[in-house]
């Protein structure tokens, strides 16, 4: 087996892992929000933070960023052919994709301690 087929391999079982995550964490907010019984800013900080919803909501970020990065990475690849301007924009969207995470990472530990 080639390192070419690894390399296109694995972005696409990560793109389709991660795909699936997404769809199950929006199926999984739409019937906690259809099932809910008050809506309210108070029920709804209550199921944000409430620890199970912590770890999916935690899971559902890291498969987002993943799933934006490889899509972001690929269009980046196959239309900026300059070697220096394409370093410099994965750079930027990965240090983007990052802050985002710290972001969500501090929001879901910070705020629910």
């Amino acid at each position: 087996m080639s390192i070419y087929i690894l390399k296109g391999l694995s972005p696409w079982v990560i793109q389709r892992i991660s795909s699936v995550l997404i769809a199950l964490f929006v199926v999984y907010a739409f019937i906690s929000a259809y099932m809910a019984t008050t809506i309210s800013y108070q029920a709804w900080l209550a199921w944000l933070f409430a620890p199970h919803n912590i770890i999916l909501i935690g899971l559902f970020t890291i498969a987002l960023l993943l799933h934006a990065w490889v899509g972001v990475r690929d269009i980046v690849l196959d239309y900026i052919h300059h070697f220096m301007l394409r370093i410099f924009f994965l750079t930027a969207i990965a240090s983007l994709l990052i802050g985002c995470g710290i972001w969500v990472a501090k929001i879901l530990l910070l705020t629910a301690s």
